[in-house]
């Protein structure tokens, strides 16, 4: 029987950055090197993250970014802390950085973001990927445009790119522990295995300290 705490990992990066392909081929690399994995995204798949998730036209401001703490909540309580206490390794495309992105971009105050966040897990590694702006859009508009944070050219990528890094920093301030990848330079298996070999090396550092 495996009694190891599980480990809390929150991936996040600009639209069309790639984070759900590369939280895919995460998912797989670690479970084929043993490791109980639970692979999961914000918004949540429930009628509440549904509602945050699709309904970026209908609400703004301070509204959204409730919504979205509020799945945020019930995504922690029902889906990643049983997981965790479980032992897995959570993966969770998109957390507390997104918030701060793109509810910033929606005029809200990034005090207000952290306020409403303040009970919110902290993950074990926060993983901010990075790239070219235009790439990234371009990619995004190919995927399909349901939320207005993905319209707009380069110019609103990298006002997007420009708000992770500031909260990638933010973040480290906060206590978080951070690894930014640069996804430029390297196919979307190779940033998996760099990052699994990190998470892997993490949690035994985790587990030794304990």
């Amino acid at each position: 029987m495996n009694t190891r705490r599980g480990f809390f990992v929150a991936i996040d990066g600009p639209s069309g950055i790639g984070k759900s392909t590369i939280t895919g081929l995460l998912a797989i690399q670690l479970t084929a090197r043993g490791c109980p994995v639970l692979a999961t995204k914000e918004p949540t798949a429930t009628p509440l993250g549904s509602l945050a998730r699709f309904g970026t036209d209908d609400y703004h401001g301070l509204t959204l970014a409730c919504l979205v703490a509020a799945d945020r909540y019930q995504h922690l309580e029902h889906e990643i802390r049983p997981a965790i206490k479980a032992g897995q390794i959570v993966l969770c495309d998109r957390y507390l950085a997104s918030s701060l992105v793109l509810q910033q971009l929606d005029g809200v105050p990034p005090d207000f973001v952290w306020q409403l966040n303040q009970h919110a897990d902290q993950p074990d590694l926060y993983v901010i990927l990075s790239g070219d702006p235009s790439r990234a859009r371009q990619r995004a508009e190919k995927r399909g445009l349901y939320s207005r944070f993905h319209r707009g050219g380069t110019a609103t990528g990298m006002a997007e790119a420009a708000l992770y890094a500031t909260a990638a920093a933010d973040l480290t301030e906060h206590g978080f522990q951070v690894l930014t990848h640069n996804t430029d330079a390297q196919a979307p298996a190779q940033i998996a295995a760099a990052l699994a070999a990190a998470i892997l090396a993490r949690q035994e550092s985790q587990a030794d300290a304990s």
